[in-house]
């Protein structure tokens, strides 16, 4: 019997490929995690082979659908067809119901209402063209793009539209503007930290802040619904050179832009509930990754349940693609037993062998026979360990198989990990996985969550408790681990818990700043080498790595330039007159890093054979101590690697 495979294709930005076989999700991969670049846009070639070839298929034409979103300027679908798929294809159903296909199938609920908010879908015009279905009522302008859509699944199991709203562009000077809740909060996050994606940052940053300093509304509530002022971010002072969590501006605007999302989701929730009667709610779209006003779903709206998909912003697509393919070509609605989100695929001994032993003057990795005892002594004792096994999470968040994990006990672990780990901003909170069983102990959760989709409050009595988990607001992003959880990161925790009576964990995704969610054991290994990771463990393997301020004899130490590294030395220009040299090096993701005389000519000299010692002799004037300092300077801020010596020595 033949079976049935469906591509789904995003290529739009956050670009994705998912391979469907039979119903059931054979692999998934966002573009990002293969070329190494956060939010890729474009036609994900690298995500599509990855699939096919973890599938087992030789090339597109063992594929029988294959349905792509796209910008609407974009011609995936000339790109697939060089590529030699002969099949069906389809192109730009309605972005929206893509979203809604992936959050009801993916649930576990039989007849759920469905919310899907983003920045906006496509206009009308293009879903038209492309005789996309559940469309509605046609708005004013065929340029009309989705704001918002409502659908619910009946008895008959068949999706419904229950209402669509369209927006019209406003402006791009100064700002993008489009009247959505997606956009209204991407805007606001593109004047804090200068780009619409960092939503995240900004709902970090809310609770800092005081949403009374804007006092003028931006959503008006109307019998037609939702009224969102696009012009509010033009009456905003120009952004000031100081850091997010330091301006004032900045962190009363994130607290109202979050403030006016929460109430407009809440109100948009209560009136589907209204117009459905369904006690079951799934949400999607990028507004889905508002993990805090998720939270305040099930305590505050009519709903009993609700699932949220782990890959709400737009790299789900992919998965929801693949789905409506599936639907449309069999008649059959997806039902599965469980969704666990691991949708990458598994690497063998081999690869992780190869990656570790194409480091072997880096690292030192020893086989371990119990792993998650010994790594969970390693977190009681207060290493940041990084963790690796199976295939990958789909969505943004890591939910034990791509982790990086501490003891949230201390108080002062958040600070050290947003400073040594992650490079990211001190205000930046962080999320726990908690066995199952034991959540209500810690936090005033109404249900489980085993994606880390929602935020919850801390209990007042465990907030010391747990204090680097616990945000400024006294709330907690949480992942619930059931018993059945997929790999060894359940019996990781629960040997923590063995151990010091706490049963959870911190835990944050494989990655630091600007860098996609590690894919590879290679990509492990070079995030592990290039932050202040004490521990990683693969392939069974305890791996550590060579410090300068712990080492016995640092100086014998070969320093290397961090990969991708790029160091350089630039002469001012005043009035025609030269300025002294500036010193920087730009990381991989763009970041970049000031870098004192010293530490330039240290780096310059850099060349994979000579130890600190022979760096120290080789610039007049230096002692071996000197050298050892400014490079274990330059390992704590991830811009060099230490090698032991090649013969050994």
């Amino acid at each position: 019997m033949s079976r049935t495979i469906v591509l789904g294709i995003n290529s739009a930005h956050d670009a994705a490929a998912c391979l469907l076989v039979d119903g059931e999700i054979a692999v998934a991969v966002p573009e990002e995690r293969l070329a190494r670049t956060k939010h890729y846009e474009g036609y994900p070639h690298r995500a599509v082979d990855y699939c096919l070839r973890s599938a087992g298929l030789a090339d597109l034409t063992a594929v029988d659908t294959v349905v792509i979103n796209e910008y609407v300027k974009d011609d995936t679908g000339l790109l697939v067809r060089q590529a030699g798929f002969t099949g069906d294809l389809v192109v730009n159903p309605s972005h929206h119901l893509l979203h809604a296909y992936y959050a009801w199938m993916a649930s576990p609920h039989h007849r759920p209402a469905v919310l899907i908010l983003d920045g906006a879908g496509y206009h009308y015009g293009e879903y038209q063209r492309r005789q996309s279905p559940m469309l509605g009522p046609p708005p004013p302008f065929s340029e009309m793009e989705e704001s918002e859509s409502m659908y619910v699944v009946r008895d008959d199991e068949e999706l419904t539209l229950v209402r669509k709203r369209w927006g019209l562009w406003a402006s791009s000077d100064p700002f993008l503007r489009f009247p959505s809740l997606g956009h209204m909060y991407s805007v606001a996050s593109e004047y804090i930290f200068g780009h619409m994606m960092h939503a995240g940052k900004t709902m970090g940053l809310a609770p800092y802040g005081d949403p009374s300093r804007f006092p003028d509304p931006i959503i008006e509530y109307t019998p037609d619904g939702l009224v969102i002022d696009t012009e509010w971010i033009t009456k905003v002072p120009p952004r000031s050179a100081e850091p997010a969590h330091l301006d004032d501006i900045c962190r009363d605007m994130a607290a109202k832009v979050q403030a006016e999302l929460e109430r407009a989701v809440l109100y948009l929730c209560r009136e589907l509930h209204e117009l459905t009667g369904a006690d079951e709610l799934c949400v999607s779209g990028g507004v889905g990754l508002n993990s805090v006003t998720n939270g305040m779903i099930l305590r505050e709206t009519p709903f009993n349940h609700l699932f949220v998909t782990p890959a709400s912003g737009d790299s789900g697509v992919a998965i929801g693609a693949a789905l409506y393919g599936h639907h449309r070509r069999t008649g059959r609605r997806v039902r599965w037993k469980a969704y666990d989100n691991y949708h990458g695929h598994s690497y063998t001994t081999a690869q992780m062998q190869r990656a570790i032993t194409s480091r072997d003057l880096l690292v030192d990795a020893r086989p371990v026979t119990d792993l998650t005892g010994q790594a969970a002594r390693d977190i009681a004792d207060g290493r940041f360990v990084g963790w690796f096994e199976g295939g990958s999470e789909f969505g943004p968040r890591a939910l034990g198989h791509r982790s990086i994990l501490c003891d949230p006990r201390p108080p002062e672990m958040r600070d050290r990990l947003n400073a040594l780990v992650k490079f990211r901003e001190p205000f930046r909170p962080y999320a726990a996985s908690v066995l199952s069983e034991h959540v209500g102990d810690y936090f005033e959760a109404p249900d489980d969550d085993p994606f880390m989709m929602t935020v919850v409050q801390v209990r007042p009595s465990q907030a010391d408790v747990i204090a680097s988990v616990c945000h400024v607001d006294g709330t907690c992003r949480i992942q619930t681990v059931d018993p059945d959880h997929a790999g060894s990161y359940r019996r990781l925790i629960e040997r923590f818990h063995a151990l010091t009576g706490l049963p959870l964990v911190l835990n944050t995704s494989f990655n630091i700043r600007g860098e996609p969610v590690v894919e590879t054991p290679d990509d492990a290994l070079e995030c592990f080498l290039g932050c202040n990771l004490d521990v990683l463990y693969l392939d069974g393997h305890r791996i550590t790595k060579y410090v300068a301020r712990t080492a016995e004899h640092p100086e014998r130490l070969v320093p290397r330039l961090a990969t991708s590294l790029t160091i350089r030395a630039t002469i001012g220009n005043d009035g025609g007159a030269a300025t002294g040299p500036r010193y920087q090096c730009q990381k991989k993701t763009g970041h970049l890093t000031t870098l004192s005389a010293e530490e330039y000519a240290v780096l310059s000299l850099m060349d994979t054979r000579r130890s600190i010692a022979d760096l120290a002799a080789a610039l007049p004037g230096w002692t071996t101590d000197e050298a050892v300092r400014i490079v274990a300077d330059l390992q704590e801020r991830g811009l060099v690697y230490l090698a032991r010596p090649a013969g050994g020595g």
